[in-house]
């Protein structure tokens, strides 16, 4: 296909089989949590971040803003984990 070659799966040991698969799953949790954090700057920085850009660090309304964006951010989604958890409890 690509020039890579093809490995059959099936030929691992169980042990072998259980790492490659904890190793798929550690690297998609790495994945999510950087889509996240550039959702995030992507957010914050076009809700923030008004005047051109000049200098290397943001004026001080941008970065209190930029602060609080973040701020807002993390407790929204640490209410949605709670909210989840209550309703995984429930079930």
């Amino acid at each position: 296909m690509d020039g890579q070659p093809q490995f059959d799966i099936s030929k691992l040991s169980m042990s072998d089989r259980q790492e490659l698969n904890q190793f798929l799953q550690n690297e998609t949790q790495k994945s999510n949590i950087q889509q996240t954090v550039h959702q995030l700057t992507d957010i914050c920085f076009k809700k923030c971040v008004t005047s051109k850009i000049s200098s290397k660090t943001l004026d001080r309304t941008e970065e209190a803003c930029a602060q609080n964006c973040v701020n807002r951010w993390l407790d929204a989604n640490l209410a949605i984990v709670k909210h989840l958890e209550v309703v995984r409890g429930s079930q």
